[in-house]
């Protein structure tokens, strides 16, 4: 139990990547608070890990709204007194028409500043935390986009990674860490599109993208690479973009 008698956030906890990072925590005894738009989502990833008999307590927020995001931090410290590990993993469309690029920054850079800004000075207060933002193989090398509109999501993962470097490096001296997860090809409800065919997407993984091991990703397995991050086990890493794709980076 290797995250016992801490407190996680979780923004995007309801589903996929987030949920699965709730999930995984729990399991290594974390006190969980799931944080995400979907009501109905939240209740159930809650009342699942209740029934493992973890703690864990939902809140419907939205993460692109500051204050929100914000109240959110705050009920997390008076619900449960404080908050150790935030992981940031909220997601969804933005759209694809001309506002589409100031919607994916609004989700995937703004909303992690918003939850960062926040429990950091929770964090402070207590001595210290871990940070990890999922991000995304795009916050690594150049998105493949249709046109210029659809360039936000890829520019706002680049954003991600240099806001957690950037926090790692200002608040490392005070016992907080802040690491990235940079997914490959991971079976979530974003990435249905290219799974969901005859061959299960198969063909994507092996002839296109040609990944190493022959596979997608899945879910459980990025959660626990965000709780090894949230543990003691990985004291001294901060400020790094952990790329978990199969090997497709190391072609």
């Amino acid at each position: 139990m290797k995250l016992e008698n801490r407190v996680a956030l979780v923004f995007g906890g309801a589903s996929g990547l987030g949920r699965a990072s709730a999930e995984a925590c729990a399991e290594e005894g974390a006190s969980i608070v799931v944080a995400d738009l979907s009501e109905v989502g939240t209740t159930d990833v809650v009342s699942g890990i209740q029934a493992r008999g973890g703690t864990a307590i939902g809140i419907t927020t939205d993460i692109t709204d500051e204050s929100a995001v914000r109240r959110t931090v705050q009920s997390t410290v008076r619900e449960l007194g404080k908050i150790d590990i935030l992981v940031t993993s909220a997601g969804g469309p933005t759209g694809s028409d001309a506002s589409a690029w100031h919607a994916a920054i609004d989700l995937y850079l703004k909303g992690p500043f918003y939850a960062c800004k926040y429990a950091v000075d929770e964090m402070e207060r207590t001595g210290g935390g871990v940070i990890v933002n999922i991000a995304s193989l795009a916050g690594v090398t150049g998105g493949i986009s249709s046109s210029v509109d659809a360039t936000g999501y890829p520019c706002a993962k680049h954003g991600v990674i240099g806001l957690t470097r950037t926090i790692a490096l200002a608040y490392a001296a005070k016992n907080i860490r802040a690491n990235a997860v940079c997914p490959g090809y991971i079976r979530t409800a974003m990435t249905k599109h290219l799974y969901e065919t005859p061959d299960g997407g198969q063909n994507l993984i092996t002839e296109k993208l040609r990944v190493p091991m022959g596979r997608w990703g899945e879910a459980h397995e990025i959660g626990r690479v965000v709780a090894f991050l949230a543990s003691d086990d990985a004291s001294y890493i901060t400020g790094q973009p952990i790329i978990v794709d199969g090997g497709f980076m190391a072609r």
